[in-house]
């Protein structure tokens, strides 16, 4: 039995049929729901048992396009909501299992499709898009479509948002096919990552652990948990078992005896590392390349880079290093800030920074007298995400950001005195 959905909005009771108490939609003995068109499956039912399977379990509900949707009206329900995805005859359930109430009035709004093998169409239609498979977010820098499961999950709250949002636990199936060569995939290895508007997260090159327990005996990837939002993210599945290019020690900008930046970074070891590009931006917006220092290849013992840049303009710069590959991958590897003015560096307010479980960030840091400080926050692609004035008091000082609006990922903070600035980078989690 197969039925198409081809209205935008409609209630089902199939045969399937509809239960008084628990169950809004039963799909029974190989009972298929084909949502084409852009069509929304409405479920008004809250609880956990909204929809479900019966009899020889075969039945399914076939989204495999972004707009072809179906909306959970859980509201403030809670336990383990499973929509029955499936495509081709196999089911690949997946599950959103509310451990924390959201508010009265809500919906998980989903979706599921199976793309070409470079992931292609990247869902586009329910913002934020994604605009790259690059692990940087720098389009064109460092593609890792290969390591990528050909399917996306779209998950909103579009048309009925929750005002507080659910706590939640994600579980996504997945076929065979879908991480079969020609991708580059070992299935042991798949794990979440999340669409974070402008990167997927948490980044290739972070340190982050990658979301979720992989359980390929059964195609899933289980207990997967962004921590924000509701979880209401696209999402994707990586085998992200490729060794970090570079493990960086240090990387820093001090003043030369020539009053110019002295760019020094260290790596405690290298793999494949062909060379560094170091630029350089006055704003933090446009970024120009002033040197390329070739990489030791492989190296497992402490290298000590130096770079001294002569034709560096007066004021506050900003130094962005990256590092390539042999095979052409690209990845960043820092930021730091230098003001040569007065021979003076970074280094001197003893700033400390970190992220609470409110989602604020804390600066704290050492001033000598009263003065005007110019607090940065920038992403780790050198964009200005916000800015502001403070006026310190001689001693500690102590400053918080409310970070709500952003995202888990990493990002670069700076503060800025008369005669002197200081930078750190941070995790916001």
């Amino acid at each position: 039995m197969k039925f198409s959905i081809v209205l935008l909005f409609l209630s089902l009771f199939c045969s399937l049929f509809l239960s008084a108490q628990n169950n809004a939609l039963i799909l029974h003995n190989g009972a298929i729901i084909n949502i084409t068109g852009g069509a929304v499956l409405n479920v008004a039912q809250p609880h956990a048992d909204g929809i479900v399977v019966t009899g020889a379990g075969t039945s399914y509900i076939q989204s495999e396009g972004e707009t072809n949707r179906v909306a959970w009206h859980i509201n403030n329900g809670t336990g383990n909501h499973v929509i029955p995805f499936g495509v081709g005859g196999t089911r690949i359930d997946m599950s959103y299992n509310v451990t924390t109430a959201g508010s009265a009035s809500g919906a998980l709004v989903a979706s599921t499709y199976a793309t070409n093998v470079n992931n292609l169409p990247l869902p586009s239609v329910y913002a934020p898009a994604v605009t790259t498979m690059d692990s940087t977010g720098f389009v064109g820098t460092n593609n890792h479509s290969l390591f990528t499961a050909d399917r996306f999950w779209v998950l909103r709250d579009i048309g009925r948002p929750w005002a507080t949002k659910p706590v939640s636990v994600l579980t996504f199936s997945y076929r065979d096919i879908e991480f079969a060569p020609g991708n580059t995939i070992t299935e042991s290895d798949l794990l979440a990552q999340y669409w974070n508007s402008s990167q997927w997260n948490p980044g290739w090159y972070t340190g982050s652990a990658l979301l979720g327990v992989n359980n390929a005996a059964v195609n899933q990837v289980n207990s997967i948990n962004a921590g924000t939002n509701g979880n209401l993210y696209t999402w994707i599945l990586v085998a992200r078992n490729h060794p970090l290019p570079i493990e960086l020690g240090e990387f820093k900008a001090n003043c030369g005896e020539s009053h110019k930046p002295v760019i020094e970074w260290v790596t405690l070891s290298e793999t494949n590392n062909s060379f560094f590009t170091l630029l350089r931006s006055s704003d933090g917006f446009a970024w120009e390349t002033v040197a390329n220092i070739t990489g030791a290849g492989n190296s497992n013992t402490a290298l000590y880079y130096y770079f001294e840049d002569q034709l560096a303009p007066e004021g506050t710069l900003y130094y962005r290093l990256m590092q390539q590959d042999f095979d052409g991958t690209v990845s960043e590897a820092g930021n730091v800030q230098v003001n040569c003015a007065g021979n003076l560096i970074s280094d001197s307010f003893d700033m400390n920074v970190y992220s609470d479980n409110d989602h604020s960030i804390h600066i704290t840091f050492n001033s000598d007298k009263q003065e005007l400080m110019i607090l940065r926050l920038f992403d780790m692609r050198g964009r200005l995400i916000m800015q502001q004035q403070n006026v310190s008091d001689e001693g500690l000082n102590h400053i918080v950001l409310d970070a709500q609006s952003l995202a888990n990922a990493s990002y670069l903070i700076s503060i800025t005195g008369a005669e002197r600035t200081e930078s750190k980078k941070f995790f916001l989690q």
